[in-house]
C-alpha cells in the first residue's frame, strides 16, 4: 500500500545577507529585516522531475509577499540530502535527526511533505518550528494524476494550509490548517463543559494494520495477518482523559498517581464507559472509545503517517513515558513528543481502553471494523509507564476483563 520512499530534493530558503557572509556552508541563518530561514523537504517521490517541480512550486507559494529570500541550494542542504537517502534506504529516517541538523544550521521553519501512491497521490505536509521542535502547521491534499496543473494545485493548497488559511485551490481535496499549534483542534468543539477534552481532526484513510514492516521483527503472533483497512474521519483526544476531567465529572478520583494533569488511571474499561456517557448527558454530544483500528490509524499517524515503529518515532524516549524513563509513575500529559498528527501519549504513559472485544485478525479487507462480536476481554492498546519497548509499538496489543482496573490503564475518546 505505502511504497517506499526512493527521493528526496530540498529547497533552501533563507537570507540574502547570509549568502553573502558565507550562508553557502549553512542551511541559512535568519534572513535579513527579521525573516526567518526555512527549508522544505520533498520526500517520496518517484520521478525527480515531478518532485524537483513540486519543491519549487511550494516554495514560491510559501514566498508570496516577500516573506523569504530563495537562495540555491547549500552546501549543508546537499550533505544532508545524501544522509537522508542513506537513512531511508534502510528505514531509520526520524524527525530528531533532521530537527538537530536545523538547530546546528540556523533553520528557523523545516517543512517536510511526503508523498504516497495509495489509490491517489496522497501530498502530507507538516511545518516545525525548530527552535521548540513544535508543529506549526500542516495540511495535505489528494490528486488522481500528477500533471503540471496538478503539481501547481497541490502546491497552492498546501502552502496556503501551512500559512494557516486553509482554502486550497482546485480541484483536490485538502484538510483545514493545523497551524498554530501541535494539532488540529475540533471546530465545532467549543467547550461546552470545562471536561470536555481537546480534540485533533483525523482524516479517514486506508493502511496495513498489524505487523507491518516497521515493527522491525518485534511482533506478537497476535498482530498477525497484516490486513488492510479503511476507517472513516473522526476525532480523537489530544491527550489522554485527565483526574481533574475525571473529578468533574465523576467527583472522585480512583488514580494511584495523583495530580490534575496526570492521566486519570485505575479506571475499568466499564467505569471509562460510565464516564462517557456522563460527559454526554453534560454536553450533548456523542464521545466514544475508539475503536482498536481508529486507534492504531491514529497512533500511526493517520494520512501523515511517516512509518514510525512508535507513535510519533523511532525513538521512544522522545514520545513516550515507559520502563526505562518514566521513574515508576505517569507523568503529566503532553509533556513527551506529539505523532505526526499532534497526538500525545498513544505510546506509553497509560495504556487506552478501546471499544472492541479481544479477538483474532482477518486477512480480508476491512471498512470500519468493530472488533469481534463477542468476547471476554476489551482491548488496550498503547503501552504504560511500567512496560517494556516493545509494548508501546504501534501494532501491539493488550487486552483484560471489562470489570478490571489498574494503575497504569486509562483512555481516551473519540467524536466522530
Amino acid at each position: 500500500m505505502k511504497r517506499i520512499l526512493t527521493f528526496f530534493f530540498a529547497l533552501t530558503l533563507t537570507a540574502a545577507a547570509a549568502q553573502a557572509q558565507g550562508g553557502a556552508a549553512a542551511a541559512g541563518a535568519q534572513a535579513k529585516g527579521g525573516k526567518p530561514s526555512l527549508v522544505v523537504f520533498v520526500v517520496g517521490m518517484e520521478n525527480n522531475q515531478v518532485g524537483d517541480m513540486l519543491a519549487q512550486l511550494v516554495g514560491n507559494d510559501l514566498n508570496r509577499g516577500d516573506v523569504y529570500d530563495i537562495i540555491t541550494r547549500t552546501d549543508a542542504v546537499q550533505k544532508k540530502l545524501r544522509e537522508l537517502r542513506r537513512y531511508e534506504q534502510s528505514g531509520n529516517v526520524d524527525d530528531s535527526q533532521l530537527i538537530e541538523w536545523g538547530r546546528q544550521n540556523n533553520v528557523s521553519l523545516l517543512c517536510l511533505i511526503t508523498a504516497l501512491k495509495l489509490d491517489e497521490h496522497l501530498f502530507s505536509a507538516q511545518l516545525t518550528d525548530v527552535k521548540s521542535n513544535k508543529l506549526a502547521g500542516s495540511g495535505d491534499y489528494t490528486s488522481a494524476t500528477l500533471g503540471v496543473a496538478d503539481l501547481k494545485k497541490a502546491a497552492s493548497s498546501l502552502a496556503e494550509q501551512l500559512q494557516g488559511s486553509g482554502s486550497g485551490s482546485g480541484g483536490g481535496s485538502h484538510s483545514a490548517s493545523r497551524g498554530g499549534g501541535s494539532g488540529s483542534s475540533y471546530a465545532s468543539n467549543a467547550r461546552r463543559h470545562p471536561a470536555e477534552p481537546e480534540m485533533v481532526a483525523v482524516q479517514g484513510g486506508t493502511f496495513w494494520m498489524g505487523c507491518s514492516q516497521e515493527q522491525q521483527g518485534s511482533c506478537d503472533a497476535d498482530e498477525s495477518p497484516l490486513h488492510s483497512v479503511t476507517v472513516g474521519s473522526f476525532h480523537i483526544g489530544k491527550y489522554e482523559v485527565t483526574q481533574a476531567q475525571w473529578k468533574t465529572i465523576m467527583g472522585s478520583n480512583p488514580s494511584g498517581f495523583q495530580g490534575d494533569n496526570l492521566p486519570v488511571e485505575n479506571v475499568s474499561w466499564s467505569e471509562a464507559q460510565e464516564f462517557i456517557s456522563r460527559l454526554n448527558a453534560a454536553t450533548g454530544k456523542s464521545y466514544r472509545l475508539p475503536t482498536e483500528a481508529e486507534w492504531e490509524f491514529a497512533a500511526r499517524g493517520g494520512s501523515m503517517s511517516r512509518g514510525y515503529k512508535y507513535s510519533g518515532s523511532h525513538n521512544l524516549y522522545d514520545v513516550a513515558w515507559f520502563e526505562d524513563n518514566s521513574g515508576g509513575q505517569t507523568h503529566p500529559v503532553g509533556s513527551k513528543k506529539a505523532n505526526e498528527l499532534g497526538i500525545h501519549d498513544m505510546s506509553g504513559n497509560v495504556y487506552d481502553w478501546c471499544l472492541d472485544w479481544y479477538g483474532t485478525y482477518s486477512a480480508s479487507s476491512q471498512q470500519d471494523p468493530m472488533g469481534a462480536s463477542s468476547g471476554s476481554y476489551r482491548v488496550l492498546r498503547g503501552g504504560s509507564w511500567n512496560y517494556a519497548a516493545g509494548y508501546c509499538r504501534v501494532a501491539s496489543r493488550n487486552s483484560c476483563s471489562p470489570s478490571n482496573r489498574g494503575n497504569f490503564w486509562g483512555f481516551r475518546v473519540v467524536l466522530p
